[in-house]
């Protein structure tokens, strides 16, 4: 069966998602193949470069990650960040600039997708296309802001020639939605820490975490612990929020993400508290224990 750039492609994009779900992360995940106009337009900026052999086109195969909090960029470009990584490009705007903060990460294909990639090339231009796809994380704050500023300002540029109050105005907005974005985070900060102070443990473990959770409450018996548990649970909020989602996505195997399991696998990784880990069943410590191998 000959695949086509778009097989691939959704091959990518399903395996991307898969590891990501795992974690619970709150992400949508798009992919897009460079058209054949497109890399005929690249070849009309840098074909010089292509031809000499001085470097190869890239990111024929494009998939971007829109997350829901500017936190979670940083749990993924750590993932991302390690093994066939190619080149690695993040925005670092000075403070007198406004931009929206983007991070970009080519990696090698998958020596499994290498084959099928390379007979899917257009001929005439393989010879000069590299065998990696690009990785764009981005929130969704600045997804939005970005696409409207790339259709209407980036792709028209003389539209804004002579509108320069207009054009920093329109930068402004990027200013307001990260601001905007950090406050979000902080305000889910600030009640799972109120969520504490007032023994709300359930609606702390979901302000803390911010990911999506399988079940609506503990269990009977982990309810009746945490009510009497208080050091666990400030030890619990005082978790590495970043190294309990890597985990999740680093780890082979996938775990229900129910109230008890996150308290367990925290529990596990962090807290190491002995009594909480004896209220593991026999299957589900069996589950936890396979988890933290693979």
């Amino acid at each position: 069966m000959a695949y086509t750039l778009h097989d691939i492609a959704d091959k990518l994009q399903r395996d991307l998602i898969s590891k990501i779900a795992k974690s619970g992360l709150m992400f949508r995940l798009f992919c897009r193949v460079k058209t054949i106009e497109s890399i005929r337009h690249k070849m009309g900026n840098k074909g010089y470069l292509y031809l000499s052999g001085k470097t190869k086109m890239q990111d024929i195969i494009g998939l971007r990650i829109v997350v829901y909090f500017p936190d979670d960029i940083e749990v993924l470009s750590t993932y991302f960040g390690c093994g066939e990584v190619v080149k690695e490009s993040i925005d670092t705007p000075d403070d007198s600039t406004f931009r929206p903060k983007r991070l970009n990460i080519t990696r090698r294909l998958p020596d499994d997708y290498e084959t099928d990639f390379r007979a899917a090339l257009p001929k005439e231009y393989a010879d000069i296309i590299d065998s990696t796809y690009e990785i764009q994380i981005r929130t969704v704050f600045s997804e939005g802001w970005h696409e409207v500023e790339h259709d209407l300002r980036y792709k028209c540029k003389n539209d804004w020639k002579g509108y320069e109050t207009q054009s920093r105005t329109l930068n402004g907005i990027i200013a307001t939605l990260e601001t905007a974005e950090w406050t979000m985070k902080s305000l889910f900060q600030e009640m799972a820490e109120e969520n504490f102070q007032r023994g709300n443990y359930v609606s702390m473990v979901r302000n803390k975490m911010r990911i999506r959770l399988k079940s609506e409450d503990f269990s009977p018996t982990i309810a009746q612990y945490v009510r009497s548990h208080e050091n666990t649970m400030r030890s619990f909020l005082s978790c590495e929020r970043m190294v309990v989602i890597l985990a999740l996505i680093i780890h082979n195997q996938s775990i229900p993400l129910t109230y008890d399991n996150i308290l367990f696998i925290v529990n596990r990784i962090e807290i190491n508290d002995a009594e909480l880990q004896s209220l593991e069943d026999s299957a589900t410590a069996a589950v936890i224990d396979s988890w933290l191998e693979s």
